[in-house]
């Protein structure tokens, strides 16, 4: 059934209803216009929710079966009548799906012999399809040219223009087939984990060694939109933030150079230029990039929902905690949030964490709290993140700590206790390398948490070293992922222990942590 949810969640949003299409697609009071308009109106989301709907009669899966084969069918049929032209897609998107319905229409008429026409209109794709750099279609295009000319006209002039053409685009096509196949060999390797990998930052410099001089002598879109994220991949695995600044400066203004709008390319590198702004502090270059480049971003995809989690991360860098609570309760209630793709939502859950933190200690009033994170849940929160919690040198550093934040906001010191002795161990695990150098210092100034008996004074004399060791370590020199610090471990520290009392509480004893 997600398929078919999915097709009808895409067709609904072009109105397909509104334009009297539908009638013409599925037969009025059928029972496939009824599953049809249940999937629309979210009331049938899964099978079980499709035998509910014709009771008895579809509850034997066999006719449920064969309705909702039907009506993919008949979606699907229906596509190339409707217009894919929403008004935030940018030029580029637009040209993409007409050029491609063109196309379609061009290769069925040819086939169908009606050679004048689907010549001349194959004539005139080919300037929009070399316009927009569509490289793969621009080929497919003059190899067809090229046996009409040859074999069918005899046109030796037109056939040697061709030729060259076909030759040229041949090449190009092959530069980007290697710049997208490095970048996908690379990427990878980096989807589920926010931890820093080495071996992918000297793979991802053999390959850009490769593509540069490709790039040099030929700027199409593809080519340098795969290639320049090869490269940021270099400088964001080591958190070279000056670097990647400068790198995604240059890339905006090589698409915003283009006679189109880039789109995609301009998302990639704008989000990325945010990051160094928020990495580097400069937290009102990055506010002036988000509200400039929100026009890229369709509101409700996937990279609009990553760049709500950069306004979250500034707002929490800068201390604008309340702003950051309003955001939350923005993107958390969007319609059919939980549908969202498991990294957006496990996000937002350990985003939801940290703010219930900063209502109990008071730094967000919580007379403003309502809604989802009211009804937060220490217990129910590990049990709703399965893919950031195996993220053992990533974001489960951040589940680890925040677990402590909430023990100790709720002075539950044996409770607070008892998780410290599991992150130790933890710690001298997984957090051994320079990519975790921070994370390494802060957990330990928690360990000391205990051994100070709880007491505010005693822990600020006990884990000063540490301090000293985390402050020699700024975080925009830190070769960690931008996301772990979901608050700067320097202003964490400081609030966690301004939490503590001025009151010592005895525990059982515990070996002393070096």
């Amino acid at each position: 059934m997600r398929d078919l949810v999915e097709l009808v969640g895409l067709l609904d949003k072009t109105k397909l209803k509104g334009s009297g299409i539908l009638k013409w697609i599925i037969e009025p009071d059928s029972k496939m216009e009824q599953l049809y308009l249940a999937i629309a109106e979210k009331r049938v989301q899964s099978d079980e929710d499709g035998a509910e709907l014709f009771g008895n009669e579809g509850s034997n899966g066999t006719s449920l079966t064969s309705i909702k084969s039907k009506l993919k069918e008949r979606l699907l049929d229906s596509f190339f009548l409707l217009h894919f032209k929403e008004a935030n897609f940018t030029s580029r998107q637009k040209a993409f799906f007409e050029c491609y319905k063109k196309w379609a229409t061009i290769m069925t008429l040819l086939s169908r012999n009606a050679k004048v026409i689907g010549i001349d209109q194959l004539e005139r794709l080919l300037k929009h399809t070399v316009h927009f750099e569509f490289t793969e279609l621009t080929l497919d295009i003059l190899r067809v040219l090229r046996l009409q000319y040859s074999i069918v006209d005899g046109d030796i002039k037109k056939y040697d223009l061709v030729k060259v053409q076909c030759e040229e685009y041949e090449g190009i096509w092959m530069m980007e087939n290697k710049a997208e196949k490095y970048y996908s060999e690379l990427m990878v390797q980096f989807t589920n984990s926010k931890s820093t990998q080495v071996e992918v930052v000297e793979q991802a410099r053999v390959c850009f060694k490769e593509l540069e001089p490709y790039m040099e002598q030929c700027k199409s879109f593809k080519l340098h939109m795969f290639g320049r994220l090869v490269q940021m991949m270099i400088y964001n695995g080591e958190n070279d933030y000056v670097n990647t600044a400068k790198l995604c400066e240059e890339a905006i203004r090589f698409f915003d150079q283009k006679n189109y709008d880039s789109g995609l390319p301009l998302q990639v590198f704008y989000y990325n230029l945010i990051v160094c702004y928020l990495q580097l502090r400069e937290f009102e270059k990055g506010q002036a990039v988000i509200n400039r480049c929100g026009y890229y971003f369709e509101e409700g995809s996937f990279n609009w929902f990553k760049l709500q989690e950069l306004f979250f991360l500034l707002a929490m860098h800068s201390g604008h905690y309340e702003e950051a609570y309003w955001l939350y309760e923005k993107v958390v209630n969007y319609p059919r949030f939980e549908d969202r793709a498991v990294q957006i939502t496990e996000m937002w859950k350990i985003y939801q964490a940290y703010l219930f933190f900063l209502i109990k200690i008071g730094k967000i009033p919580s007379g403003i709290v309502s809604g989802k994170i009211s009804k937060f849940k220490i217990t129910k929160f590990l049990n709703e993140i399965p893919l950031f919690s195996k993220d053992k040198r990533g974001m489960n550093i951040s589940i680890l700590i925040v677990q402590i934040l909430h023990a100790l906001a709720d002075k539950n010191y044996d409770q607070t206790t008892d998780r410290i002795d599991g992150i130790e161990k933890y710690c001298s695990r997984y957090l051994r390398d320079n990519d975790t150098y921070r994370s390494n210092c802060f957990i330990k100034m928690l360990l000391q948490i205990p051994l100070a008996s709880f007491h505010r004074e005693a822990v600020a004399r006990k884990t000063d070293r540490y301090q000293k060791m985390l402050d020699s370590m700024p975080l925009e020199a830190a070769r960690q992922a931008h996301e772990i610090e979901i608050i700067p471990y320097e202003v964490l520290w400081d609030i966690t222990v301004s939490a503590l009392d001025l009151k010592i509480y005895k525990i059982k004893s515990r070996p002393t942590t070096g």
